[in-house]
């Protein structure tokens, strides 16, 4: 996991803005520039963080210099922390696992806590299976209030 720092081309579309990498394929877009900054910055994130997960060598950034400038448009350097795309990815696959790895809990505490079976947490940990979305968040604030 590292951190990455790339250009990316933002043109004035619609009202919004199309923002483009020359480093890599495909696009985003936002409704105003604050909005496509933050597309810019999740885009990079994934691109990153896949490259990374796939065991994939990431192009050096091309010099700023080196990129054109559309009329109109502007050309911003974007950063990409893969550690913390890596939270992001897990807190939303799992958030259970992640709320308890947080508070520093094993999977006994939790199953205790909760008083559910020890095997039904170690499957939900495992991802094996999941409770429906609004007693995750339950469970996930209960583990966050007890810690």
């Amino acid at each position: 996991m590292a951190k990455y720092v790339y250009p990316a081309v933002f043109t004035p579309e619609d009202g919004g803005y199309v923002v483009a990498f020359p480093d890599f394929g495909g696009a985003t877009q936002g409704e105003d520039v604050v909005d496509a900054i933050d597309m810019a910055a999740d885009f990079l994130g994934f691109a990153c963080w896949n490259a990374e997960h796939d065991h994939a060598e990431l192009k050096k950034p091309t010099p700023l210099e080196e990129v054109a400038v559309p009329k109109n448009g502007f050309v911003n350097l974007v950063t990409a922390d893969t550690e913390a795309y890596q939270k992001i990815i897990d807190r939303e696959n799992n958030p259970i696992k992640y709320a308890r790895e947080q508070a520093g809990m094993n999977i006994k505490a939790l199953a205790e806590l909760l008083g559910a079976p020890y095997r039904t947490v170690q499957d939900w940990n495992a991802g094996r299976r999941m409770p429906p979305k609004w007693m995750q968040a339950l469970i996930v604030e209960k583990i966050e209030t007890a810690s």
